[in-house]
């Protein structure tokens, strides 16, 4: 009896610990994504967005660069915010919205005014 009890005391932990486990939302964007459109404000940036590339790495590492600005890091995707990690500096974060398998919108806020990166992977 005391055996039964201990069985299902164990299974019931197991069975919570393991429901409450999440997939790895950083799955979703590995991948070289390439920047289409950049508005500021609601409006055309002006900015060469095809400049901006992305690489996330399936080791949770990413590669940035836009021109001649270049940085790396950790990413980590936790539901519709995106968390990097550049070497050498504090954690920045954007909200991400996949508008489909194939396009991402980053939705920044540049010192209080609000920008939209929207990016296709290649």
């Amino acid at each position: 009896m005391l055996i039964k009890k201990y069985t299902f005391i164990l299974a019931s932990l197991f069975f919570f610990l393991f429901s409450c486990a999440t997939e790895n939302d950083n799955q979703k964007i590995i991948g070289q994504w390439q920047g289409i459109t950049w508005d500021v404000g609601g409006r055309a940036s002006g900015r060469k967005a095809a400049d901006v590339v992305f690489q996330f790495n399936p080791d949770d590492t990413y590669t940035a660069s836009f021109g001649q600005q270049k940085e790396e890091g950790n990413f980590r995707l936790k539901g519709n915010k995106l968390y990097t990690t550049a070497t050498g500096k504090a954690e920045k974060m954007v909200r991400v919205t996949l508008r489909s398998v194939d396009t991402l919108a980053m939705d920044m806020n540049r010192v209080g005014t609000l920008e939209e990166l929207v990016l296709v992977k290649q």
